[in-house]
């Protein structure tokens, strides 16, 4: 995944939210930074590409768990970087 897709895709969620408060900025700001920290160590530590449609499927279940309090089954690369916003974004330690 390129940056420049990432930031399209973060682009495309702040479009469809309309007006966007500074707090969520803040908070968008610090999703798009931790994906690119994580995408970057997969790429380098196991030689493994973080995918938009990956990086989608772990925003869905990171507002899941934000609502319901239940990490849905996944892939551990999607999961990983779920558990990594919680702690990052939201001081939240799941249990694997």
């Amino acid at each position: 995944m390129e940056d420049d897709e990432l930031l399209q895709y973060f682009g495309h969620l702040m479009k469809a939210e309309g007006e966007i408060p500074t707090e969520a900025m803040v908070v968008i700001g610090k999703l798009i930074r931790l994906t690119l920290e994580y995408r970057d160590r997969l790429k380098k530590e196991k030689n493994e590409i973080l995918t938009v449609e990956e990086t989608k499927r772990a925003a869905d279940i990171y507002t899941t768990v934000l609502r319901a309090g239940l990490i849905p089954p996944a892939d551990d690369k999607i999961i990983n970087l779920v558990i990594i916003w919680l702690r990052e974004i939201n001081g939240i330690r799941p249990k694997n």
